[in-house]
């Protein structure tokens, strides 16, 4: 494993660890901001964030011209619905469930890969991947489990699979700073026009401190750091060993969940993370 890939895996765990937290404090926060605003909100604060940091170092923020296709792709189908679809999910599953379904997301990166021919992918790792995938089906087929927010998970695991996909091909040759900051604006504006009609219908709550905190931590930590370390992971490590990596976020989100929000862990939560764990360490390279 060359240092390259030791430090695309690193980034991969880090990442994925960051985002199991997030769900538990997604769900909190949403019970004053509903979903749409803030995601929109989470962008446009991990949009500052990035281009402050670019400015700090002294590195160029602004866009080339041949990154708008890719970053506007990136924008719209990840960093806005697939992370509105997570935030919905979570809001109608629970967090330990919505981490875990969320999981299956690398399956599409890997299967885009492949038949892009982009990545090389064994035999082993289909099977190990494909493990994965049913422990995802046993924790969806959970008697407690809110059907819709199956859905929206599900939805927001196949874009945020696509998502890492562009982002792998085009942070190999641009800094994934720059590309995630962007990306982040898009996915921001473009909620922008849904946020009057949804505040309508469902106006924010009462702001505290820990509101504020959590909109901080979700647009600074889940999404300007570990955005920009994912697309990296899948740049350097590949879709395969990122996926592996992507496996922390079940075991960081169901058990937050249960220690911080009360959420049951259940006999199919178990199984289902058993079955991914097991896909893990098949899948992994030998």
């Amino acid at each position: 494993m060359t240092g390259d890939v030791r430090r695309g895996l690193l980034a991969g765990l880090l990442a994925a660890s960051i985002w199991g937290g997030m769900y538990v404090v997604s769900k909190v926060v949403l019970e004053v901001i509903p979903p749409i605003t803030l995601v929109a909100l989470r962008m446009v604060v991990a949009f500052v964030c990035m281009v402050l940091w670019l400015r700090l170092l002294g590195r160029d923020w602004r866009l080339p011209r041949k990154l708008w296709a890719p970053v506007t792709a990136m924008g719209l189908i990840g960093y806005a619905l697939s992370i509105t679809a997570q935030f919905i999910g979570t809001g109608l599953a629970g967090a330990a469930l919505g981490s875990l379904i969320t999981t299956a997301s690398p399956l599409v990166t890997v299967a885009l890969a492949a038949l892009l021919r982009i990545e090389k992918v064994s035999a082993r790792a289909w099977i190990g991947l494909g493990i994965a995938l049913g422990g995802v089906w046993v924790l969806s087929g959970s008697a407690n489990a809110n059907l819709a927010g199956v859905l929206w998970l599900i939805v927001a695991a196949v874009t945020w699979g696509i998502l890492g996909l562009i982002g792998a091909q085009t942070v190999r040759q641009h800094d994934p700073a720059l590309v995630s900051a962007w990306a982040s604006l898009v996915g921001g504006v473009a909620l922008l026009a849904l946020v009057p009609g949804e505040l309508a219908r469902a106006p924010i709550g009462e702001i505290s401190l820990g509101t504020v905190a959590g909109v901080l931590y979700l647009g600074v930590v889940s999404t300007a750091v570990a955005f920009t370390f994912w697309v990296y992971a899948v740049a350097k490590a590949g879709s395969v060993l990122s996926g592996i990596a992507f496996f922390a976020q079940p075991v960081v989100g169901g058990l937050l969940g249960w220690a911080l929000l009360e959420e049951p862990l259940g006999l199919s939560f178990l199984l289902g993370a058993t079955l991914l764990f097991i896909g893990a360490l098949v899948a992994r390279p030998s």
